[in-house]
Protein backbone atom coordinates (compact mmCIF):
# COMPACT_ATOMS: atom_id res chain seq x y z
CA UNK A 1 0.00 0.00 0.00
CA UNK A 2 2.73 2.40 1.02
CA UNK A 3 5.86 2.03 -1.03
CA UNK A 4 8.95 4.16 -1.27
CA UNK A 5 10.09 6.22 1.72
CA UNK A 6 11.94 9.49 1.11
CA UNK A 7 14.11 11.28 3.65
CA UNK A 8 14.11 15.05 3.11
CA UNK A 9 17.59 16.46 3.47
CA UNK A 10 17.46 20.05 4.77
CA UNK A 11 20.50 20.88 2.68
CA UNK A 12 21.03 20.80 -1.09
CA UNK A 13 18.58 22.48 -3.46
CA UNK A 14 15.73 22.68 -0.98
CA UNK A 15 17.73 24.83 1.41
CA UNK A 16 19.12 26.95 -1.43
CA UNK A 17 15.66 27.72 -2.72
CA UNK A 18 14.38 29.00 0.63
CA UNK A 19 14.77 32.73 1.03
CA UNK A 20 17.03 33.15 -2.02
CA UNK A 21 15.20 34.94 -4.84
CA UNK A 22 18.23 34.75 -7.14
CA UNK A 23 18.10 30.98 -7.02
CA UNK A 24 14.66 30.92 -8.60
CA UNK A 25 16.11 32.50 -11.75
CA UNK A 26 18.67 29.73 -12.10
CA UNK A 27 16.40 26.72 -11.95
CA UNK A 28 15.16 25.10 -15.12
CA UNK A 29 12.75 22.40 -16.18
CA UNK A 30 9.20 21.96 -15.05
CA UNK A 31 8.27 24.90 -12.82
CA UNK A 32 5.25 25.41 -10.63
CA UNK A 33 3.71 28.73 -9.69
CA UNK A 34 2.79 29.68 -6.15
CA UNK A 35 0.53 32.69 -5.91
CA UNK A 36 0.85 35.02 -2.94
CA UNK A 37 -0.83 38.31 -2.12
CA UNK A 38 2.13 40.30 -3.47
CA UNK A 39 3.81 38.30 -6.21
CA UNK A 40 4.25 34.99 -7.97
CA UNK A 41 7.26 32.74 -7.47
CA UNK A 42 8.25 29.86 -9.69
CA UNK A 43 9.84 27.21 -7.50
CA UNK A 44 11.20 24.19 -9.34
CA UNK A 45 12.38 22.38 -6.15
CA UNK A 46 8.83 22.53 -4.77
CA UNK A 47 7.51 20.94 -7.93
CA UNK A 48 10.20 18.28 -7.83
CA UNK A 49 9.30 17.35 -4.26
CA UNK A 50 5.56 17.18 -4.85
CA UNK A 51 5.78 15.28 -8.13
CA UNK A 52 8.23 12.82 -6.55
CA UNK A 53 5.43 12.04 -4.10
CA UNK A 54 3.01 11.35 -6.95
CA UNK A 55 0.99 14.55 -6.39
CA UNK A 56 -0.45 16.19 -9.51
CA UNK A 57 -0.67 19.80 -8.34
CA UNK A 58 -3.56 21.88 -9.64
CA UNK A 59 -3.50 24.90 -7.35
CA UNK A 60 -1.37 26.31 -4.53
CA UNK A 61 -2.21 29.80 -3.28
CA UNK A 62 -0.59 31.42 -0.26
CA UNK A 63 -1.21 34.58 1.72
CA UNK A 64 -0.34 35.70 5.23
CA UNK A 65 -3.04 33.64 6.94
CA UNK A 66 -3.87 30.63 4.82
CA UNK A 67 -2.80 28.24 2.12
CA UNK A 68 -5.16 26.81 -0.49
CA UNK A 69 -4.09 23.58 -2.12
CA UNK A 70 -5.67 21.38 -4.77
CA UNK A 71 -4.03 18.22 -6.04
CA UNK A 72 -4.76 14.81 -7.51
CA UNK A 73 -3.40 11.63 -5.97
CA UNK A 74 -4.19 8.08 -7.08
CA UNK A 75 -7.07 9.34 -9.27
CA UNK A 76 -8.71 11.22 -6.38
CA UNK A 77 -8.93 15.02 -6.15
CA UNK A 78 -8.16 16.82 -2.88
CA UNK A 79 -8.97 20.39 -1.91
CA UNK A 80 -8.00 22.06 1.37
CA UNK A 81 -7.75 25.54 2.85
CA UNK A 82 -5.22 25.61 5.68
CA UNK A 83 -5.23 28.41 8.25
CA UNK A 84 -1.66 28.19 9.48
CA UNK A 85 -2.23 29.50 13.03
CA UNK A 86 -5.11 27.08 13.59
CA UNK A 87 -3.04 24.19 12.28
CA UNK A 88 -0.36 24.92 14.87
CA UNK A 89 -2.90 24.79 17.68
CA UNK A 90 -5.08 21.93 16.43
CA UNK A 91 -3.12 19.59 14.15
CA UNK A 92 -5.79 18.49 11.72
CA UNK A 93 -6.58 19.24 8.11
CA UNK A 94 -10.08 19.54 6.65
CA UNK A 95 -10.40 18.22 3.12
CA UNK A 96 -12.94 18.11 0.35
CA UNK A 97 -12.14 14.86 -1.45
CA UNK A 98 -13.68 14.26 -4.88
CA UNK A 99 -14.00 11.11 -6.96
CA UNK A 100 -15.77 10.60 -10.28
CA UNK A 101 -17.43 7.19 -10.54
CA UNK A 102 -18.79 5.37 -13.57
CA UNK A 103 -22.20 3.81 -13.35
CA UNK A 104 -24.03 1.77 -15.94
CA UNK A 105 -26.34 4.60 -16.96
CA UNK A 106 -24.46 7.74 -15.97
CA UNK A 107 -21.40 8.99 -14.11
CA UNK A 108 -21.60 10.48 -10.62
CA UNK A 109 -19.26 12.66 -8.60
CA UNK A 110 -18.91 11.91 -4.89
CA UNK A 111 -17.64 14.62 -2.53
CA UNK A 112 -16.40 13.72 0.94
CA UNK A 113 -16.04 16.50 3.50
CA UNK A 114 -13.78 15.17 6.23
CA UNK A 115 -11.32 16.11 8.95
CA UNK A 116 -8.01 14.23 9.13
CA UNK A 117 -5.82 14.53 12.25
CA UNK A 118 -2.06 14.92 11.92
CA UNK A 119 -1.13 11.98 14.13
CA UNK A 120 2.64 12.52 13.95
CA UNK A 121 5.26 14.41 11.99
CA UNK A 122 8.11 12.20 10.77
CA UNK A 123 11.31 13.08 8.95
CA UNK A 124 10.71 10.17 6.60
CA UNK A 125 7.87 10.75 4.18
CA UNK A 126 6.16 8.16 2.00
CA UNK A 127 6.21 8.60 -1.76
CA UNK A 128 3.91 6.90 -4.25
CA UNK A 129 1.03 6.76 -1.75
CA UNK A 130 -1.71 4.37 -2.83
CA UNK A 131 -5.18 5.12 -1.54
CA UNK A 132 -6.54 1.60 -1.88
CA UNK A 133 -8.94 1.76 1.05
CA UNK A 134 -10.23 5.23 0.25
CA UNK A 135 -10.89 4.09 -3.31
CA UNK A 136 -12.76 1.05 -2.00
CA UNK A 137 -14.89 3.31 0.17
CA UNK A 138 -15.75 5.46 -2.83
CA UNK A 139 -16.74 2.34 -4.78
CA UNK A 140 -19.71 1.91 -2.42
CA UNK A 141 -21.37 4.80 -4.22
CA UNK A 142 -21.27 3.06 -7.59
CA UNK A 143 -24.55 1.52 -6.48
CA UNK A 144 -27.62 3.25 -8.00
CA UNK A 145 -29.29 3.27 -4.57
CA UNK A 146 -27.24 6.39 -3.83
CA UNK A 147 -29.14 8.94 -5.89
CA UNK A 148 -27.59 11.87 -7.70
CA UNK A 149 -28.08 15.29 -6.20
CA UNK A 150 -28.32 13.87 -2.70
CA UNK A 151 -26.48 14.48 0.54
CA UNK A 152 -25.71 12.24 3.52
CA UNK A 153 -25.24 14.15 6.75
CA UNK A 154 -26.71 11.79 9.36
CA UNK A 155 -23.84 10.77 11.63
CA UNK A 156 -25.21 7.26 12.26
CA UNK A 157 -25.53 6.52 8.53
CA UNK A 158 -22.01 7.81 7.86
CA UNK A 159 -20.68 5.72 10.76
CA UNK A 160 -22.31 2.58 9.33
CA UNK A 161 -20.85 3.21 5.88
CA UNK A 162 -17.37 4.15 7.10
CA UNK A 163 -16.89 1.80 10.05
CA UNK A 164 -14.93 -0.93 8.24
CA UNK A 165 -12.76 1.60 6.37
CA UNK A 166 -11.87 4.10 9.10
CA UNK A 167 -8.61 2.62 10.38
CA UNK A 168 -6.93 2.22 6.98
CA UNK A 169 -8.28 5.50 5.56
CA UNK A 170 -6.90 7.26 8.65
CA UNK A 171 -3.49 5.73 7.91
CA UNK A 172 -3.66 6.83 4.27
CA UNK A 173 -4.66 10.39 5.16
CA UNK A 174 -1.98 10.56 7.84
CA UNK A 175 0.66 9.78 5.20
CA UNK A 176 -0.70 12.63 3.05
CA UNK A 177 -0.79 15.00 6.02
CA UNK A 178 2.79 14.17 6.96
CA UNK A 179 3.99 14.92 3.43
CA UNK A 180 2.07 18.17 3.41
CA UNK A 181 3.43 19.30 6.79
CA UNK A 182 7.01 18.57 5.72
CA UNK A 183 6.42 20.55 2.53
CA UNK A 184 5.16 23.53 4.56
CA UNK A 185 8.14 23.34 6.89
CA UNK A 186 10.58 23.52 3.99
CA UNK A 187 8.93 26.20 1.88
CA UNK A 188 7.16 28.64 4.19
CA UNK A 189 9.25 28.02 7.33
CA UNK A 190 6.27 26.45 9.04
CA UNK A 191 7.14 25.92 12.71
CA UNK A 192 6.77 22.59 14.44
CA UNK A 193 3.30 21.65 15.51
CA UNK A 194 2.19 21.71 19.12
CA UNK A 195 3.11 18.13 20.02
CA UNK A 196 0.75 18.20 23.02
CA UNK A 197 -2.17 18.77 20.66
CA UNK A 198 -1.89 15.37 18.98
CA UNK A 199 -5.00 13.45 20.00
CA UNK A 200 -4.34 10.24 18.11
CA UNK A 201 -7.87 10.40 16.67
CA UNK A 202 -9.17 9.07 13.38
CA UNK A 203 -10.62 10.53 10.22
CA UNK A 204 -14.12 11.95 10.66
CA UNK A 205 -16.46 12.32 7.70
CA UNK A 206 -18.74 15.31 8.13
CA UNK A 207 -20.90 14.84 5.05
CA UNK A 208 -21.11 13.05 1.70
CA UNK A 209 -22.54 14.72 -1.39
CA UNK A 210 -23.41 12.89 -4.60
CA UNK A 211 -23.72 14.86 -7.83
Amino acid sequence: MLKKVVNINPGSDYKKATGNPKYYKKVSGYQFSINSASDTLYISPATSLLTSLGWKMKKLNKDAEKIQICFELDEIDFEATIFVYELKQQPKIDYKIIKKLKRFTSDVIVNLFLSAPVKSVNENIVSDIKLNTLNRFFSLFESPKYKKESSITDASIIETLFYDFRKEVTNELNSINNCFIKFLEKYISFKSLNQNAFDGGSVTIKSIQIE
